[in-house]
């Protein structure tokens, strides 16, 4: 009796192909967004009327990337860390703040950015934290469209673009 080689060689590969492969990591669930938060890799935006922060999604735990302050209103601060820019959300010390130029602004840019494109606010949070959230360039909404004001540099800081 013969065993074709193409019938042992398959038989083998089927056996010893498991072996090699490493086990998918599960993904780490932060659960519901704080109140007031949009997922800012979802498609957040603070053009969005309903979102008072952008929030991601890091080891399981959602982090402030940008607050959407609306002349007018108050500002969100339930559960959102609390006050000003350097108190940090959970990332651990202190957190410097970026500036951007906002001059010359406008609403309603179209298309919606995607990541790893995020709107400006993403960035003048905490500098530590704003290139950990899958953001690599940094956009303002301008009359002539969208236009890069930041980006993540090859050390993960951002760099504001002159």
């Amino acid at each position: 009796m013969k065993i074709p080689l193409s019938f042992i060689a398959g038989a083998a590969l089927a056996v010893l192909a498991p072996a090699g492969c490493d086990p998918i990591a599960e993904p780490e669930l932060c659960g519901e967004i704080p109140r007031g938060g949009c997922p800012v890799g979802r498609g957040g935006s603070c053009d969005d009327a309903a979102c008072r922060a952008l929030h991601d999604c890091l080891d399981g735990a959602w982090t402030e990337v940008a607050r959407c302050d609306r002349p007018g209103e108050p500002a969100p601060d339930a559960g959102a860390g609390g006050g000003d820019a350097g108190a940090g959300d959970g990332v651990g010390g202190g957190c410097a703040a970026v500036t951007l130029d906002h001059g010359g602004e406008a609403q309603g840019c179209a298309p919606a950015l995607q990541l790893p494109d995020c709107p400006a606010e993403a960035a003048e949070t905490c500098a530590d934290a704003a290139c950990r959230t899958g953001c690599i360039d940094f956009f303002l909404c301008a009359e002539e469209g969208w236009r890069a004001v930041a980006y993540c540099d090859d050390q993960g800081r951002v760099a504001v673009i002159p």
